[in-house]
């Protein structure tokens, strides 16, 4: 991460502090005042947790309709400061750039995909600096870190989605424990979201996915899946991910919610075969969901 002077908050251009005013409170939940963090911060968490010789780790991007690349997540605080020229530089060419510091630190920054393979912003990651040697191995390394957050990320917008989406969701469901072993087992799979209906009301809400989101009330196309006889394929992310929606049934054949699945898709792939593909996993995932009580409850 580029080093630069600490200067207080009025320095920040006011676009700056709209868009994170809007980050933290367009999408706030009127069942509480407890506020709740965005999906990008916790990547970053995950992140730390999973390699504790790292560092710093900050993610930049721009928010949509904006044109200022700010800190929107880091281990370090600086949210919501402006990227520096070399940062942003990062996400627009597309290269790795890689500073060795004085302090035996060595700071390497990567674009950061979506999982469509799209730039959505810039990684920066720093480590303690282990001489020429192993300068290879942690630029692999941060690739790695990389790759796997691209995975987990449907495309800017969904950096800025509050986390979870509705404050009393949880994320950790015995439904998200489903979702996180089907993806291991079809490591084919690009996306998986599953929404159910939950009590007390019954609503179609989003209990498990790969992209955050927990808590989010089904929109009318999500509805109209519930009720679907048939899937309903689609491309999306650029058409670089062939995607399906299913409806997801009890053991009557009654509908309970709704899946939604994404392949990686080039333009040669045979979109029968990956919507059968979907079907094959959706008759999966109702088979295991069965076993299963309450599924929208956190997984002891």
């Amino acid at each position: 991460m580029t080093k630069r002077k600490t200067r207080p908050s009025a320095w920040l251009p006011m676009i700056a502090v709209a868009a994170i005013a809007a980050i933290l409170s367009s999408q706030a939940q009127a069942q509480t005042t407890i506020p709740v963090k965005i999906y990008a911060q916790e990547l970053v968490d995950r992140t730390v947790a999973q390699h504790p010789d790292l560092r710093t780790i900050a993610i930049y991007a721009t928010p949509p309709k904006t044109n200022t690349s700010l800190v929107l997540a880091s281990n370090i605080g600086l949210i919501g400061t402006p990227a520096g020229s070399e940062d942003a530089g990062v996400a627009a060419s597309g290269k790795t750039r890689v500073v060795e510091s004085a302090n035996q630190r060595l700071e390497i920054e990567l674009p950061l995909h979506d999982l469509a393979g799209l730039t959505v912003g810039t990684l920066a990651l720093t480590w303690a600096n282990p001489g020429t040697g192993g300068r290879a191995a942690l630029e692999k390394k941060s690739a790695d870190i990389r790759d796997g957050l691209s995975h987990r990320i449907l495309n800017t917008a969904n950096l800025l989605d509050p986390y979870p989406y509705v404050a009393t969701a949880t994320t950790r469901s015995r439904a998200q424990t489903l979702i996180e072993d089907t993806v291991r087992r079809h490591p084919e799979v690009t996306v998986l979201a599953l929404r159910l209906k939950v009590p007390p009301k019954n609503d179609l809400v989003v209990v498990g996915s790969t992209f955050g989101r927990h808590g989010k009330p089904a929109d009318n196309d999500d509805l109209k899946v519930l009720d679907s006889p048939a899937p309903i394929p689609g491309l999306y992310s650029n058409d670089k991910r062939f995607g399906v929606d299913l409806p997801v049934k009890d053991a009557k054949g009654g509908a309970i919610g709704t899946m939604n699945v994404g392949y990686a898709y080039s333009g040669s792939e045979d979109k029968k075969a990956l919507e059968a593909k979907a079907v094959a996993l959706c008759d999966e995932i109702q088979t295991r969901l069965a076993a299963i009580p309450a599924p929208e409850e956190i997984d002891p």
